[in-house]
């Protein structure tokens, strides 16, 4: 089943809550400082501190025991103190302290979407090639596969592997021999949005191998998954 619906995320998230829990959530919140309808929406104030809080507090409520959320967040470099000057938002790192410390909610892990980002000079900065995405979990009970998020091997085929002779104080060869033309994939997630495909109207279109990725490895077949 896909249920489509266009609303805010107090609604969704009370939605999710409604039916007994999710057991994964995949969002990209808006940056801190977006205005009211850049990103489609009708909100009447920029998305401030307090609502990365609330969003967490409803995250927190509508995962079921042992559920998941991954979390794409980054910030623009716009942010400016007096006497420091223009510096990267750290609205990543706020939010996960945030959410593990005050929320209540596992940090499981730290991922890198790696992807191109926007072409020409940048003056005194690097071009910026990854966004941080947060997983949290919603203690319980885990349902976490990592087996299933796989890629082809550089190195296929047959491989031998060593193991530690005590009485010799040596390394010797084993006869353990692995056959695998794929592996787990790393925390650095890559992917690319084909422009010719993708919706330009959409101000965020990510790559689909993104919500794969987490969906395949963090909700168990026939699980509930809201984006």
């Amino acid at each position: 089943m896909i249920d489509i619906q266009h609303r805010s995320f107090e609604s969704t998230l009370l939605a999710c809550e409604a039916l007994g829990g999710v057991d994964l959530i995949v969002t990209s919140p808006p940056y801190p400082d977006a205005r009211p309808g850049q990103y489609g929406g009708d909100a009447s104030h920029d998305f401030t501190w307090p609502d990365y809080q609330r969003l967490g507090d409803h995250v927190a409520r509508a995962l079921k025991p042992g559920g998941f959320a991954a979390v794409n967040i980054d910030g623009p470099v716009r942010t400016t103190r007096p006497g420091i000057g223009s510096e990267r938002s750290l609205i990543a790192f706020k939010l996960a302290i945030d959410w593990a410390e005050r929320v209540g909610l596992r940090y499981v892990e730290h991922c890198a979407y790696v992807r191109d980002g926007a072409p020409g000079l940048f003056g005194d900065r690097w071009r910026s090639g990854w966004e941080p995405v947060h997983v949290f979990q919603r203690p319980g009970p885990s349902t976490a596969d990592m087996t299933q998020a796989r890629v082809s091997a550089k190195l296929a085929g047959e491989k031998h592997g060593r193991s530690r002779n005590r009485d010799a104080g040596g390394w010797v060869q084993s006869a353990a021999r692995v056959h695998a033309d794929t592996r787990c994939i790393t925390t650095a997630i890559k992917g690319f949005v084909n422009r010719a495909t993708v919706d330009q109207s959409h101000p965020g279109p990510f790559c689909d191998w993104l919500a794969d990725a987490f969906v395949l490895c963090y909700s168990p077949p026939g699980g509930l998954v809201c984006d």
